[in-house]
């Protein structure tokens, strides 16, 4: 699903309205059985709503699991897992 929210770029109070309809499109998704990712992956603009998907615990062990792999988080480091909380090696 590729939701299309057209607004005015100039309003900031309609870019922060259109971002947030946008993460509430997300959350009702995953609400219904849907999930976050697709052939793109969780980039930036998902990751903070991966906990509205996941449960802390999960999210820490896949955080562990890439951390067993690029343990500096040196690739795409902003992507996929929440920045605030994340699990190193």
């Amino acid at each position: 699903m590729h939701p299309l929210i057209l607004y005015n770029i100039n309003d900031p109070g309609e870019s922060a309205r259109a971002e947030e309809a946008g993460n509430d499109i997300l959350r009702l998704c995953v609400d219904h059985g849907g999930c976050l990712t697709g052939e793109h992956g969780v980039g930036v603009e998902k990751r903070d709503l991966m906990r509205h998907q996941y449960a802390e615990a999960d999210l820490a062990q896949q955080m562990r699991l890439r951390a067993a792999f690029d343990p500096k988080w040196i690739m795409n480091p902003s992507k996929v897992f929440p920045l605030e909380g994340r699990v190193t090696g």
